[in-house]
């Protein structure tokens, strides 16, 4: 069968993407290619990388020459089989080569209404809560046409009706800790790490303002910034934070080994609050204890695995910091709990399953 992903929001090397999903089909014996705006044609690990420029200029027009036109003439050169999309974008296209005879897969990453309303493009509170109703009736009403969808967590799924419907969590990939190479870290203090991407609803402000009050201690921070302000303030130097830039997926765990607490306090807006990120199982599997915010999904699924904070207040982060890091016998316990959760129930290698009997059954 030959699969051809497609994407206009996401990198080449998008994790999800392309080191758990095409990867694992390129393993069972797929023919896989990754159709990806801005990426570089070449071929990776068994996955044919197809990449073509992204339309410069507005939004709209991005979107429809990029995301609608560009995809749908590149997309009939590759005449792939199975076109699985990850964008709400792709929604069109996606219902274009199922009317070309395609089978197509809808991967919904995020709870897109839910998302609509932290935009920060959008300026209207009204305007974001109408344009969330529309999406959400729309995507619903596409969603019937496409032969399965997926989705990233169980709160997503509870929105469709479909028969080939499964919830593929995020969870990592789980490497030979034997076989990781050691890396050159100027490592003074105890570390916490927060790895992934940084924008101010991620609570990354919350988290430099803690640290600003932690002298004894220091914030490591892997991932993109996508935000000019918060940009600037962490590269101009923040106290006590070290920024180490973009890293490869398959990088991150050297880092996570060489910190001693991971750390996510995502602020309390609509998509966050029963999103399930990949960090905090990265941390597990490194047999790490773990801050984060203290929604109650999160609580309800992370349960001993974690301490609990306020995302918006950094006094309530730095008191957590401080206590996990003087309470050594807590953390290891802890750690040791979700090195043991991580190696039987959170990980890709077991999680990948279904995303290869979904495949048997198109």
């Amino acid at each position: 069968m030959k699969v051809a992903h497609i994407t206009t929001v996401h990198r080449q090397n998008d994790n999800r993407i392309f080191y758990k999903e095409c990867i694992s089909l390129v393993s069972a014996g797929y023919d896989v290619s990754l159709i990806v705006a801005g990426g570089e044609s070449k071929s990776v690990n068994g996955v044919k990388i197809i990449g073509f420029k992204r339309a410069q200029g507005g939004r709209l027009k991005r979107m429809l020459k990029t995301s609608f036109l560009d995809m749908i003439k590149i997309c009939k050169k590759v005449d792939a089989d199975v076109y699985h999309f990850h964008d709400p974008e792709l929604t069109f296209v996606g219902l274009y080569l199922k009317y070309m005879g395609k089978k197509v897969i809808n991967d919904i990453h995020e709870n897109n209404p839910a998302s609509i309303l932290s935009k920060p493009y959008i300026k209207s509170d009204f305007a974001k809560r109408v344009i969330s109703f529309i999406f959400d009736k729309f995507e619903r009403f596409a969603s019937k046409y496409f032969d399965a969808l997926i989705t990233a967590r169980p709160d997503i799924a509870i929105r469709f009706k479909h028969k080939n419907l499964i919830t593929l969590r995020n969870f990592p990939i789980l490497p030979d800790f034997s076989k990781l190479e050691k890396i050159e870290i100027e490592k003074s203090k105890p570390s916490a790490v927060f790895v992934g991407g940084m924008t101010q609803i991620r609570g990354i402000n919350e988290l430099l303002d803690a640290f600003e009050k932690l002298d004894d201690y220091e914030l490591w921070l892997l991932g993109p910034i996508t935000e000019r302000k918060l940009k600037t303030r962490i590269e101009s130097g923040c106290k006590n934070v070290k920024y180490f830039g973009i890293v490869e997926a398959y990088e991150v765990f050297n880092y996570i080994n060489r910190a001693d607490i991971g750390i996510i306090t995502f602020l309390p807006v609509p998509n966050h609050l029963h999103t399930l990120a990949t960090k905090p199982f990265e941390y597990m599997a490194c047999g790490k204890p773990i801050i984060m915010s203290n929604f109650d999904y999160w609580k309800e699924t992370f349960k001993e695995s974690s301490l609990y904070v306020n995302p918006t207040d950094s006094n309530d982060i730095a008191k957590a910091v401080e206590y996990l890091m003087s309470n050594r016998d807590l953390a290891q316990k802890m750690g040791e709990l979700n090195q043991k959760l991580a190696k039987s129930e959170y990980n890709w290698q077991k999680e990948s399953q279904k995303l290869i009997d979904l495949y048997e059954r198109l």
